[in-house]
């Protein structure tokens, strides 16, 4: 009878840490601060239109770009880099400060005189980390 019990809390031990670590590792997943972006020929200053627009598959050769981007649960201050690549290659970087408490969007515009033929890529960082990164074609 004696052998039952340990046996029992064995198994109850067993599938408690069990537990336990799923709970842990399913808490250890990635989290970004950004929940909506959109690279497009016209910037949107809203979460809803960021959230609402569909990303257009490719833009137009010498018309300006704008990267929208909306963040949620970022301090005021805190402060994003956009990185600019056409073709894999830099052309542009740009830092920018949250003006508001915890949600709030930022834009990142490119200049038309640098949108020419190409893969067009957008990078949000944070310390050197990226946060999410976005690509359309220019043509």
């Amino acid at each position: 009878m004696k052998n039952k019990v340990k046996k029992r809390r064995s198994l109850l031990m067993v599938l408690t840490i069990c537990m336990i670590m799923l709970l842990v590792l399913t808490g250890c997943g990635e989290s970004t601060p950004i929940e909506g972006m959109v690279i497009s020929n016209e910037p949107y200053v809203s979460a809803t239109e960021i959230e609402k627009t569909e990303q257009p598959e490719e833009l137009s050769v010498g018309a300006a770009v704008y990267g929208s981007v909306s963040f949620i649960e970022s301090p005021k201050g805190m402060k994003y880099q956009a990185k600019w690549l056409l073709n894999d290659q830099e052309i542009k970087t740009d830092e920018k400060a949250m003006e508001t408490d915890k949600r709030g969007e930022l834009i990142f515009p490119l200049e038309a005189d640098k949108t020419t033929m190409g893969t067009l890529k957008l990078q949000i960082l944070y310390k050197d980390e990226v946060l999410a990164e976005k690509e359309v074609l220019i043509k």
